[in-house]
């Protein structure tokens, strides 16, 4: 398959909930296709940082409160400021999600690598059209989800229904994306769905 939106290259935005083992695809997607992952989370968390593009930005916003000692954004006392005033959550997402667009952007355009995988829990904020040729959906059920949350994080039922409350239904998911792997088994089942997606969309494993 040959991306249309970048020469020579195709970019795959990755999304699903919670839980969905978005983590585990793009393991494969990185060790049996070569793929750059991109993890928009990660990505947002840089920006972040002392000396990051968003982090002048969010300081005035948010005022000296929110630093640590060491100068670092406090990220729960962040979460907490933003949780408790609705307008100062907009005016942080309206700094971080263009931040965190133009810099996978950048890094799209300047690798050589020639598959790209875009991961977010929130492709219509990452702008998933502007950049990606296909979206792929991590799909999983919400009892497996549930079930990871507890086993990996320790999330109580409350906290899971909450996060799951702020996330996509899976109607919208599927219906957003060009294709969906499945990802309510083991990671060989996992694996078998991812393939079966990649050989219809024509993208080779590099073995």
């Amino acid at each position: 398959m040959s991306g249309t939106k970048w020469k020579n290259k195709t970019v795959i935005g990755l999304t699903g909930g919670v839980g969905a083992g978005k983590s585990t695809v793009t393991k494969l997607l990185k060790k049996e296709y070569g793929a750059l992952i991109l993890e928009a989370d990660g990505i947002c968390k840089k920006l972040m940082e002392p000396g990051g593009s968003a982090y002048d930005r969010i300081v005035g916003l948010l005022g000296p409160e929110v630093l640590l000692l060491s100068g670092e954004i406090d990220k729960k006392r962040m979460a907490q400021m933003i949780f408790e005033d609705p307008d100062k959550r907009i005016a942080v997402n309206r700094i971080l999600h263009p931040a965190t667009f133009e810099a996978v952007k950048k890094r799209i355009r300047n690798t050589r690598k020639t598959l790209i995988v875009y991961e977010s829990a929130i492709p219509y904020e990452a702008r998933f059209s502007e950049l990606c040729d296909k979206v792929m959906y991590v799909y999983a059920s919400p009892a497996m989800r549930r079930e990871r949350l507890k086993a990996s994080r320790g999330y109580p039922d409350e906290k899971i229904s909450a996060i799951m409350r702020t996330q996509l239904s899976d109607e919208d998911f599927y219906r957003m994306a060009d294709g969906a792997v499945n990802n309510d088994g083991d990671e060989a089942s996992c694996r078998a769905s991812l393939r079966d997606l990649m050989a219809a969309w024509r993208i080779e494993a590099r073995s």
